[in-house]
């Protein structure tokens, strides 16, 4: 038993032994290097910015280590609505003793708008982080106006005080009173619920319904006929109704601009919905596609700007004047 617990202690000392001569190397978990950006010119950055979508941008920085450097890293972390976190730009430090290195980065802002996060990140040949530089926030602004919970409603014959135009250069919805001669040049569109019928042949099957439309419209239709607008601007908004792409997915002005020139190629109209009307053996047949909550209504201005209109809500199907429609517009600036 003694020699047994002599053996344990020879053993236990042994590796006391080993472990104290051992050598061991701890890794860096802290801030080690000095990061300075450098205002080389104009464009290069060294605080908080906001520049527009496709602006140019640049980094000029120097670090200064006292171990040396692997990788170095210029991080652009992503406004959180996009599905990318990170886009890196990585640089290796190969010559001289590693323990300094300036890099320059010219960069093209986004074209989405949101707040951009960049800063610099060092690591040694282990992948170890070494230190960071500040934050640098690039804000880029929106190149489109972005209007959410709109109204109109049917067009009211008595008091006239019914909002059934929109302005979308001044996002506002104007009655018939409101607008006057005077504010009709902003007007681009109006909104009535159409009562006239649609045939199968020759048999009346449904109405056409909700329905937008440029000032321009002639023959002027019966239900938005009691509201004079013989001394008003006429806008000759151009509308149609489109499914590609998603109103969601227009985050920049060129991507509504691009929608809108894709869609009225061909088959714009001063109203939408269009009703198609075929005459076969002397029986009249209409094709058409209602409004419908969900629809997105491409349009252009007459002053030049592209947008699109989305319909998220209508309350009632009826031309009475308690009517109305939700919705919400991108539109180019």
């Amino acid at each position: 038993m003694r020699k047994y617990i002599t053996l344990v202690g020879i053993i236990t000392a042994f590796a006391v032994m080993l472990s104290g001569c051992a050598k061991t190397t701890q890794p860096i978990n802290a801030n080690i290097v000095t990061i300075t950006f450098i205002k080389a010119g104009p464009k290069f950055l060294t605080n908080d910015v906001t520049v527009n979508p496709k602006d140019s941008i640049q980094f000029q920085y120097t670090i200064k280590s006292p171990k040396p450097m692997t990788t170095v890293e210029l991080a652009k972390s992503l406004p959180s609505a996009n599905t990318a976190t990170v886009d890196a730009f990585k640089d290796s430090v190969k010559t001289g003793d590693r323990r300094t290195f300036t890099m320059t980065h010219k960069i093209v802002a986004d074209s989405i708008a949101g707040i951009y996060n960049f800063n610099v990140i060092v690591r040694d040949v282990n992948g170890i982080y070494m230190g960071s530089s500040k934050v640098i926030n690039v804000t880029v602004t929106p190149d489109f106006y972005y209007y959410t919970n709109r109204q109109m409603y049917v067009p009211d014959t008595t008091a006239k005080t019914n909002l059934c135009y929109y302005s979308s250069s001044a996002n506002s919805s104007f009655s018939y009173t409101s607008a006057g001669a005077t504010n009709s040049a902003k007007i681009d569109f109006g909104y009535y619920f159409k009562t006239d019928s649609t045939y199968t042949k020759g048999k009346a099957t449904s109405v056409v319904g909700h329905s937008i439309y440029a000032l321009t419209i002639t023959p002027t239709p019966s239900q938005i006929a009691f509201n004079d607008i013989s001394s008003w601007t006429k806008n000759a908004t151009v509308l149609k109704v489109g499914t590609s792409p998603t109103f969601a997915s227009l985050t920049s002005g060129g991507a509504i601009k691009q929608g809108a020139l894709t869609n009225l190629k061909s088959g714009a109209t001063n109203q939408v919905p269009v009703v198609t009307t075929a005459v076969s053996g002397g029986l009249r047949t209409d094709t058409y596609a209602p409004l419908v909550a969900g629809n997105v209504i491409w349009f252009k201005t007459v002053d030049g700007r592209y947008g699109a209109l989305t319909i998220t809500y209508m309350n009632q199907a009826n031309a009475s004047k308690s009517t109305y429609m939700n919705f919400e517009v991108k539109v180019t600036k």
